[in-house]
């Protein structure tokens, strides 16, 4: 009776410890990456003084190796938006586009993904290939369908979050993908999916998973201001690490005690996070962003053949040399740019419209003065969105003109660039005086009907977003703006380009 009584006790004092967390102290290393948009090659890093080369796949991979060493008890996540932004993406491997990074994602031993907004731009279908050629955990909570049979919603992966064993600590990871996609995603790619409201998502899997975790982390695709958000209104989460507004986030940030790292876009950093974790808490922390230069590194063979041959299948097509460019240009995301003024005109000249409307947040990358590659082309307009003509009143042109303005500080869509429209303007962006809005050089006459090409993504999915206003009877066409341009520089063959001074601010 006695012995019964004693194994009683164990077994209630260890149900004790169990529900408390662990008790001792026990240490673990986040390694991260988010946003890295196919960028398996390095790139110059302009924005340094010596101009070194950083990233590509063959330096993440040393990197991870050296931090693993002197971190055993770690686990390497990245947050999403894999796909589009070099050619790799635009090559299938094993049947699958962007099959290719997933492949060396494995070898380099990733140990868990949550798909962003550009994992769709293939398709649900590709995204699913993806996932099938990922030997890691893969999980999303708030991405989901109505059931026909059952008339429930239904997650498009079986896995809304994952808990893996490190150092004696339990560690729930779940996954929130961007919200809303609908809008984000040309509709026939999300085959009817669409993500659900990651708040009241992420309070239903903490409360699930509380009990039974060390550590809740967050791996998130919703952007930084929705982070921030999370960090307020859900409680329990430990770690936020997020993506998609390509934010570099030199130390953690701690919002409500939640802490919560980004590591800014393309593969150019790799993020380390090093966690003290005791009685179901994070008792110290440290962080750091590591610039994975490329000089000086010891490349592993196999990911160095790998991404050595993918670029050379790559080259073959792309690399020809088809215009000479006089002027870097360069991608302004608030205002108006010398790179988005010649895309702008090029529409409109094709199209022969009176006006031309482009995203600049389409516009991906900024091109030196030189030789331009075809290659540079797919990668500055790696969408290939389609265009689509419409008309418009001189009156919803003004409105239109209006709202731009009110886009210029939005650090979130970014400003239209425009061809056939400017305007000269004074006061705040959140309420703006026009002085003057012409078409092609004439004063707008509000009572004329002006034609007008855009894009898909701009006319039809976000109109309302990008231009104040709903449009209607639009007309698809076949012509890509990616192809568009191409054959514009092609054209060209030599390339002057500046700022023209569309959209002006009076002091």
């Amino acid at each position: 009776m006695r012995k019964k009584l004693i194994l009683a006790l164990i077994a209630v004092l260890l149900l004790g410890v169990s529900c408390l967390g662990q008790q001792t102290p026990a240490k673990i290393t986040i390694l991260h990456t988010n946003d890295m948009h196919g960028a398996y090659l390095p790139t110059v890093a302009t924005w340094e003084k010596e101009k070194p080369m950083v990233g590509g796949f063959t330096a993440l991979d040393y990197y991870v190796r050296q931090e693993r060493a002197k971190s055993p008890n770690s686990l390497l996540l990245d947050a999403g938006d894999l796909m589009t932004g070099t050619l790799i993406c635009d090559m299938k491997y094993q049947g699958v586009y962007g099959g290719a990074l997933m492949h060396m994602m494995d070898l380099i031993g990733y140990q868990g993904w949550v798909f962003g907004n550009h994992d769709f731009d293939k398709g649900v279908d590709n995204l699913r290939g993806m996932m099938k050629l990922a030997k890691f955990p893969v999980y999303c909570a708030n991405f989901e369908k109505m059931d026909e049979k059952s008339k429930q919603p239904k997650l498009f992966i079986d896995e809304p979050y994952h808990i893996y064993e490190i150092n004696g600590l339990r560690v729930g990871v779940i996954g929130l993908t961007y919200y809303p996609m609908a809008g984000m995603v040309a509709p026939e790619k999300l085959e009817g999916y669409n993500s659900t409201n990651p708040y009241s998502t992420a309070m239903k899997y903490v409360s699930e998973i509380d009990s039974i975790t060390d550590l809740i982390i967050v791996l998130s695709h919703l952007g930084i201001e929705p982070d921030r958000e999370l960090a307020k209104s859900v409680k329990g989460i430990d770690l936020i690490v997020g993506g998609h507004s390509h934010t570099r986030l030199d130390t953690l940030e701690r919002v409500n005690g939640v802490l919560i790292a980004q590591t800014g876009s393309n593969c150019r950093n790799l993020g380390r996070i090093d966690l003290t974790v005791a009685g179901d808490s994070v008792m110290a922390y440290a962080s750091k962003l590591i610039p994975m230069y490329v000089s000086g590194i010891t490349p592993d063979p196999t990911i160095a053949g790998l991404v050595d041959s993918f670029k050379s299948v790559i080259d073959k097509e792309y690399a020809v040399v088809i215009a000479q460019l006089q002027d870097r240009w360069e991608t302004q995301y608030r205002s108006e740019s010398n790179i988005g003024d010649w895309f702008a005109d090029a529409m409109k000249n094709r199209m022969k419209t009176d006006v031309a409307f482009l995203n600049s947040g389409g516009i991906r990358k900024n091109l030196d003065a030189g030789p331009v590659r075809k290659m540079d082309i797919y990668e500055i307009l790696p969408f290939d969105n389609k265009i689509v003509t419409f008309n418009l009143t001189g009156a919803e042109l003004v409105k239109i003109a209006g709202h731009n303005v009110g886009l210029e500080k939005d650090s979130y869509n970014g400003s239209l660039q425009i061809a056939g429209l400017s305007y000269v303007w004074q006061g705040e962006n959140d309420n703006p005086k026009l002085t003057s809005v012409s078409v092609n050089g004439v004063p707008v006459d509000t009572s004329k009907i002006y034609s007008v090409c855009s894009i898909d993504y701009v006319a039809d999915a976000n109109a309302e977003k990008y231009l104040g206003l709903k449009i209607v009877d639009i007309k698809s066409t076949d012509m890509g703006l990616t192809q568009l341009i191409l054959e514009a520089v092609e054209n060209a063959g030599t390339i002057q380009s500046k700022i023209e001074g569309r959209m002006k601010k009076l002091p």
